[in-house]
């Protein structure tokens, strides 16, 4: 993919301009997993966070990269199995997966991606104490990871830092997106959720 060489300002992006190459470089670009220890595995959730971001997290989990994950979401959703919040619906999916229900934290107020990452940090302090977490990696769906990561870093102490792990839906992965209208829909969508957020001040502007 040839990517546009010349610098812009989230701020000024504007709808007409989210070509696949700024929709990439926007959502996408430089938000590979490192494979770092941390100290904790925060989850996003989402009405389909069960089964996209939490075998992500169960996956970095047992191989031994935290000993604690954190499930977020406070949205009382209708699943095909009952009627429940976010957090405790992936709760269960988490459990059935291996992980110990000790090393569960459950946020289960929050009702927006700002919110969860808000009330994670309540949680956080209250099982560790956050002057003694140093790393964190953040765990949602790819096209999401952006504005996500961009709110935890700007709202999180500087001590702490905010690693991605990006989780893949079905037609919102990075080389597929533009190949449907619903991932078209949903990667524009989530573009421009995040220039509002910029210039609204939720987040500092950046650079592309």
């Amino acid at each position: 993919m040839n990517f546009v060489r010349s610098n812009m300002l989230v701020s000024k992006i504007k709808e007409e301009d989210l070509t696949i190459e700024i929709v990439d470089k926007l959502l996408f670009q430089g938000l590979e997993d490192t494979g770092e220890t941390v100290d904790c595995i925060l989850v996003l959730g989402s009405l389909k966070a069960a089964k996209y971001r939490v075998p992500v997290a169960v996956n970095a989990y047992h191989a031994g990269r935290a000993k604690k994950i954190m499930l977020c979401g406070g949205v009382l959703r209708d699943f095909p199995d009952g009627t429940c919040r976010e957090a405790e619906h992936m709760r269960k999916e988490a459990l059935k997966s291996g992980v110990a229900v000790e090393d569960v934290i459950l946020e289960n107020s929050s009702q927006n991606t700002v919110e969860n990452i808000l009330f994670a940090l309540v949680e956080l302090q209250r099982t560790f104490w956050l002057n003694r977490i140093h790393k964190v990696l953040l765990v949602t769906t790819a096209y999401h990871m952006r504005r996500s990561l961009a709110i935890a870093r700007y709202l999180f102490p500087r001590h702490i830092d905010i690693l991605p792990c990006p989780a893949n839906d079905s037609n919102t992965k990075r080389y597929n997106w533009m190949n449907s209208s619903e991932g078209i829909a949903r990667a524009k969508g989530e573009a421009m959720n995040l220039v509002r957020c910029v210039r609204n001040g939720v987040i500092p502007d950046f650079e592309i």
